[in-house]
């Protein structure tokens, strides 16, 4: 799929992750100029209840989280509007 400069850019800028073990493959939406852009979420659930993040094609959020418990800086990616997650490091590995 050929993302518009705007959606490649926005993915850049953020370090999401993309063609490697765990990518990043937007959600997009129309803005109200007329452009794509990354659909954005707020979670409901869990620790990162409230926060907002970026959408993916399978619906879950994308929430940078800074390093913490020997983890580096990575994404949290919330399953079930937070009811589960999992980590990913900004290389695309998931992390355990």
């Amino acid at each position: 799929m050929s993302l518009p400069q705007k959606v490649q850019s926005q993915i850049a800028k953020a370090r999401l992750p993309s063609g490697v073990q765990i990518p990043f493959i937007p959600r997009l939406v129309t803005n109200r100029r007329g452009q794509q852009e990354i659909e954005r979420g707020a979670v409901f659930l869990g620790p990162k209840k409230n926060k907002v993040g970026s959408v993916d094609s399978q619906g879950r959020i994308w929430i940078k989280d800074r390093a913490h418990a020997g983890y580096p800086d990575h994404w949290d990616v919330q399953e079930n509007a937070g009811a589960t997650y999992f980590k990913v490091d900004f290389d695309g590995n998931l992390l355990v």
